[in-house]
């Protein structure tokens, strides 16, 4: 096995198909196709499967997919190295953040980061939890400050428990309901839910479950944004709420514009931590940035 190979197939897979993949590395589409099939037969294992609309992977295609794609992390991280040893360029850590981390802990210690680190710069992915952990798992993020998501399979993970917080229902601050002390009496009233449009299910601190759990019915969703200045922007101008983290109305750019329901049942407690691959070493860029977000959550923490 090749990296080579390796790259091969993550071209078929990213552009759907030999021929696409073949002008991307610009090689003959048969060449390409004969040489993942050679890879198939020597090693005794299907991965992809033709059909008139493309290429799908088998379910072992799936799961070789995602140990290919570290393999070619890795090897392009150290070919990176290498090139910054012959031509030094400015590092960058890449970093996922949920709704809180993205008000509270990032701000607070990029000032001190940047004095530490003046030459690295950071890229900032700000998402839901669930595509949080898969761009870690794939490789697209180093590591990510995050709320655990439901069911979190962290057998693959390194998870560093950070500050236990909680969500709260939000509308302006003179919502006609801001009094309400029961969910039921929100049943009529329109929901933003902050989360991927394209990844149905996979949203941050929905009301779906809190609905569930109350044997409501089906919230009425008005809109689904992956912009957290959507939502407030949404509920600041008009009657919809919204389930966040209590910390978006403490927030300076919320005070006095938002609102937390004052609800009688207590609203479901959940963490924040800071989540990376287990099998791979952060950076040395990384583990500083690491440290210090963990450092400024245990001050948190203690006051």
């Amino acid at each position: 096995m090749t990296l080579q190979q390796l790259r091969d197939l993550m071209a078929v897979v990213e552009h759907g198909g030999f021929r696409a993949a073949a002008r991307a590395l610009h090689v003959s589409q048969g060449g390409l196709t004969k040489s993942l099939a050679r890879f198939e037969k020597e090693h005794g294992v299907s991965l992809i499967e033709r059909h008139a609309k493309g290429v799908i992977l088998t379910p072992q295609g799936e799961e070789f997919v995602r140990y290919a794609r570290s393999v070619l992390f890795e090897a392009n991280r150290t070919e990176e190295w290498l090139r910054r040893v012959r031509e030094p360029r400015a590092p960058c850590v890449r970093l996922g953040v949920s709704i809180e981390p993205t008000l509270k802990f990032v701000p607070a210690v990029l000032a001190d980061f940047r004095r530490v680190q003046p030459d690295v710069t950071l890229k900032l992915k700000q998402s839901v939890a669930t595509e949080l952990v898969a761009g870690v798992r794939d490789n697209r993020l180093e590591f990510a400050v995050t709320r655990i998501p439901l069911h979190f399979d962290a057998s693959d993970m390194h998870v560093d428990v950070l500050i236990e917080t909680e969500s709260v229902v939000v509308g302006r601050s003179n919502h006609p309901l801001a009094s309400a002390t029961e969910l039921s009496e929100l049943v009529n009233c329109d929901w933003v839910i902050l989360g991927e449009q394209d990844l149905p299910g996979a949203h941050d601190e929905t009301i779906w479950e809190l609905f569930q759990e109350q044997s409501l019915g089906a919230p009425r969703i008005a809109a689904v944004t992956d912009s957290l200045f959507g939502v407030l922007s949404m509920l600041i101008e008009s009657d919809c709420l919204a389930r966040l983290p209590r910390s978006v109305v403490r927030h300076p750019l919320a005070q006095g514009l938002l609102t937390a329901l004052p609800l009688k049942r207590p609203v479901r407690r959940y963490s924040i931590a800071l989540v990376h691959k287990a099998s791979q070493q952060l950076t040395p860029e990384a583990r500083t940035l690491a440290a210090m977000l963990a450092s400024f959550a245990r001050l948190t923490r203690s006051t």
